[in-house]
């Protein structure tokens, strides 16, 4: 009967868990280019095959992917965004953006910037961003 008893607890706070999770999850894409420099960018999550289709941002203006994680035994919410640029856009990197860990997460936030350099990446909104990946051509 204890068995029982601490079971039927461990299901209810493990389902309380998962309630309280309510503040979606962001993804944050910047263009931070030279002046009159586009940034392509084509972003897909892995859950209902969720396909934001290929937009353009100007300097200085961000995307945005507002979402909530789905984690279980078959599938992980991952979104990959291929972001390209140039005169032909010749530069380009596929990035793996997000991706859910094993079990369900809330308030995640991930900040990826694209510049002449490369990209930068951040998790924390007061952490400034560091130098993640080289373009490639």
């Amino acid at each position: 009967m204890n068995h029982l008893i601490i079971f039927t607890l461990v299901i209810a706070i493990h389902f309380s868990f998962n309630e309280a999770c309510n503040t979606p999850n962001v993804v944050e894409i910047h263009n931070q280019l030279a002046p009159g420099k586009l940034l392509k960018h084509h972003c897909r999550g892995s859950i209902n095959e969720q396909d934001k289709g290929v937009q353009y941002l100007k300097v200085n203006q961000n995307f945005t992917i507002v979402f909530s994680d789905v984690s279980n035994r078959r599938e992980r919410t991952v979104w990959t965004c291929m972001l390209n640029h140039g005169d032909k856009m010749e530069f380009h990197f596929n990035l793996q953006v997000y991706r859910a860990a094993a079990t369900e997460r809330c308030n995640q936030y991930r900040s990826w910037t694209a510049k002449p350099d490369g990209i930068w990446f951040r998790r924390d909104r007061n952490k400034p961003s560091g130098h993640v990946r080289n373009w490639m051509r």
